[in-house]
């Protein structure tokens, strides 16, 4: 397959870490604005009304404009037609979800599978977030 290195031994990494994360959403301001409230990550400098980029202290989460074939979409593009889902690492996941519910988030209940423990919430546009003690 081009493009393809297959290895059969042993993995090879390729150095390229994650650097950003970039959700479409109808509404930039508004989602940029929840995680800046919930989360308090801090918006970095942009020129570009269409995007906003935060910094979550290690990879970058970036909100941009999302545009169909007619043009900027407007309403949001959470859901379940639009799977993904953005982690947050969290020792203490109570008191973390509690915080996040405090500060405006919605949140569902903690969840357990054995040592992991992880609760996932939404985002004003739909867009799930978990906040999990996973490393």
């Amino acid at each position: 397959m081009f493009g393809t290195i297959l290895v059969l031994e042993e993995r090879i990494f390729l150095p390229t870490p994650l650097n950003r994360v970039i959700v479409f959403v109808g509404n930039v301001e508004k989602c940029a604005r929840f995680y800046q409230d919930v989360f308090g990550f801090a918006a970095l400098p942009s020129e570009d009304p269409g995007w906003i980029e935060l910094d979550t202290g290690g990879c970058r989460l970036a909100f941009h404009q999302a545009h169909g074939t007619k043009g900027p979409i407007h309403s949001p593009t959470g859901g379940k037609m639009n799977p993904h889902k953005i982690v947050f690492f969290a020792e203490d996941i109570a008191a973390t979800r509690a915080t996040i519910v405090a500060r405006g988030g919605k949140m569902g209940e903690i969840r357990k599978f054995g040592e992991l423990v992880f609760c996932d919430g939404q985002d004003p546009e739909g867009h799930i977030f978990q906040i999990s003690n996973r490393t």
